[in-house]
């Protein structure tokens, strides 16, 4: 089906779904997936948003039925008011727009009560999806292994030309495997897997909802705080961030059996050393496959939280070496 003829289709379907007179249907946000967003405005100032979301390239059941389990964990998400699953349409409720990242860039006085919810809203997630474990893929060494190499061949190969022995003389793929290792004795719990500030919507009453969670999985434990606290958009300061993950520590207790606080803070570092290898490895691919340029802006302060971690730790020296000599300029 030619887009044009999708779009046709899908103006269509939100017309017979919604019973009201639309307004106005106009771009809502967009994101690195392939999902279209729109925001449907009816005569009474009622706001939806309409997704395309073409199910060749989304999984829009795991949408749902994740969206269904955080709703019943109370946590705020949009709820899915229509669906078409053959073509990947739905209508689902407005959250609004103004995302955590928005805030903390506009004004950041509210800055410590919305990390401080942000981190309670995982340890909600954690604690509650218990029950949904068995509905959650596994975030297996497989899966975060191939995650690590979109930055060899997406980053490294084509956004800095690097060939295969140049990098060999790093011994990443040995490095990607000791982490990923490591990552897979964490406790499992839910994870979001791409909680930041961007996928963290604050309402009018200062409550936050959360958006971007049809990649839920069953992983380690500190993989969405680690995404919260070492965000690829904003940099918070490392005395703040250090605070959150010792709070976070003792509120978990309960989840991390006989995990020291060392053993906790190390398993944080290295699960941001393989997000954020997968972070850098996507953003090059928006920008060399989806004609999506602007996220390469982002790279710089992703690569200097892997420069910076790596540096605590001598089975990291390798890699450290590698980023100062090819992308830190």
């Amino acid at each position: 089906m030619k887009q044009s003829e999708r779009n046709i289709l899908f103006k269509s379907w939100i017309e017979n779904s919604i019973d009201a007179m639309i307004t106005r249907i106009e771009p809502a946000s967009s994101d690195a997936s392939f999902r279209s967003y729109y925001r449907i405005t009816l005569n009474n100032e009622d706001t939806f948003i309409a997704v395309d979301s073409p199910p060749e390239h989304e999984n829009n059941k795991q949408f749902l039925r994740i969206a269904q389990i955080l709703n019943d964990m109370g946590i705020a998400v949009p709820k899915i008011i229509d669906s078409e699953l053959n073509h990947g349409f739905l209508i689902i409720s407005d959250l609004g727009n103004n995302t955590m990242l928005d805030k903390l860039t506009s004004n950041n006085q509210h800055s410590s009560d919305y990390y401080k919810k942000a981190v309670s809203l995982i340890s909600k997630m954690q604690h509650s999806g218990v029950s949904s474990h068995s509905e959650l893929p596994l975030y297996d060494k497989d899966m975060m292994l191939d995650e690590m190499k979109l930055f060899v061949y997406w980053y490294c190969k084509l956004e800095l030309k690097i060939n295969d022995k140049e990098m060999q003389k790093y011994d990443l793929y040995s490095i990607f495997n000791q982490i990923a290792d490591r990552a897979v004795k964490q406790e499992k719990v839910f994870v979001h897997r791409d909680f930041h500030s961007r996928n963290i919507i604050i309402n009018s009453n200062n409550q936050l909802g959360i958006l971007d969670f049809q990649d839920a999985v069953l992983g380690p434990i500190t993989y969405d705080l680690v995404s919260l606290l070492r965000d690829c958009y904003i940099t918070l300061p490392e005395k703040f961030v250090s605070e959150k993950i010792e709070h976070f520590y003792h509120e978990s207790s309960a989840l991390l059996m006989k995990t020291t606080q060392e053993e906790f803070i190390k398993d944080f570092d290295l699960m941001g050393i393989q997000r954020h290898l997968k972070a850098v490895g996507i953003f090059s691919r928006l920008k060399h496959r989806d004609q999506k340029e602007n996220y390469i802006l982002d790279i710089p302060r992703t690569r200097d939280y892997l420069i910076k971690i790596c540096d605590k730790y001598d089975s990291l020296q390798l890699l450290s070496d590698f980023l100062r000599e090819h992308t830190h300029k």
